[in-house]
């Protein structure tokens, strides 16, 4: 559908070419009366060329959708885009209403499920960039935040990668370290928020994630081996876990756990890893890690081994 020329959203696009101009557009339609689609361009807009003259208008565009306890944005969607637009132009200044936003919890008809996660997980992000202290310790509340959406990990996932970012490791271990419920209903951690935790722990002393590894090593959740994958993979003294790599090759029915691996493993680059993978490859008898193994192959067909697996894989699968 074409735009009307005169919209704002298409004089906004004829302003690809001078930012300064766009982005001084964006700021004055944040002010004015727009559909939340103009809005959410002209946001866009802001996100990608920043502009402190921008800063009062998103404050003011924030406290618009806040009105009657986010009644006119619920889920938070508005409210998050203001603040992913605000973390490149934030200020020192703006640490006290991204810390309000952190702690906003807001419950909705008809079942009054807590409805700001992304809100609490975008006002953290931001926060971190004005004022790492304060972020620490509203990440750590955050990691365990009794209302984390249970489908996403948020706002926990995204606190887990402030803590990581920021080097404590200590809470990500703790959280690593839980006992998993018998009873999911009495989880205050999820599989999305513990994965994280162990993607962030690569600066973890080896022995401890030797410790982590005999925890997870034998978990039925896909969610927790992609994280304890990327954490013996990127380990500052890795890759970790070459035997248990091979096993997992040689033993999963998984395919698309496989997959994750295989994958990971080739983008990785390891030397060592990638040699066990090829050796893994010459092993295998079933024809669905087979056909995973030849893409893994022919991505790194430009070096002569994997060409020659490549060749290899491609026979097997014409003979089965």
């Amino acid at each position: 559908m074409s735009l009307n020329p005169s919209s704002p959203v298409a004089v906004l696009r004829g302003l690809a070419d001078d930012p300064a101009a766009a982005s001084a557009l964006a700021a004055s339609i944040l002010a004015g009366s727009h559909s939340k689609d103009i809005l959410l361009a002209a946001l866009k807009v802001l996100a990608e060329h920043p502009t402190d003259a921008a800063r009062p208008a998103l404050r003011k565009l924030y406290d618009r959708f806040s009105r009657d306890k986010g009644k006119h944005d619920q889920g938070g969607y508005m409210r998050r885009a203001v603040l992913d637009t605000l973390r490149a132009a934030a200020r020192p200044a703006d640490a006290d209403w991204l810390a309000q936003a952190c702690e906003t919890y807001e419950f909705w008809p008809p079942d009054f499920a807590e409805d700001a996660v992304l809100l609490r997980a975008a006002a953290l992000v931001a926060l971190v960039e004005v004022n790492a202290d304060l972020a620490r310790y509203h990440a750590t509340r955050l990691l365990v935040d009794p209302y984390t959406a249970r489908m996403t990990g948020e706002p926990a996932v995204s606190a887990a990668r402030v803590l990581g970012a920021l080097g404590e490791s200590l809470p990500l271990y703790l959280i690593a370290c839980q006992n998993t419920p018998r009873n999911e209903t009495t989880a205050t951690v999820f599989p999305e928020v513990t994965a994280e935790c162990l993607r962030q722990l690569t600066m973890l002393p080896a022995a401890l994630v030797e410790r982590l590894l005999e925890k997870y090593a034998s978990t039925p959740s896909s969610i927790l081996r992609m994280g304890l994958f990327d954490l013996l993979l990127h380990h500052s003294e890795g890759p970790l876990g070459r035997v248990y790599f091979t096993r997992f090759l040689d033993e999963t029915t998984d395919f698309d756990i496989y997959r994750y691996l295989v994958m990971s493993i080739v983008v990785a680059g390891h030397e060592e890893l990638l040699h066990d993978l090829r050796q893994a490859a010459y092993r295998e008898r079933r024809r669905g890690k087979q056909e995973i193994l030849l893409e893994a192959a022919t991505i790194l067909a430009h070096r002569p081994e994997f060409g020659e697996l490549a060749a290899h894989l491609r026979k097997k699968l014409v003979k089965a």
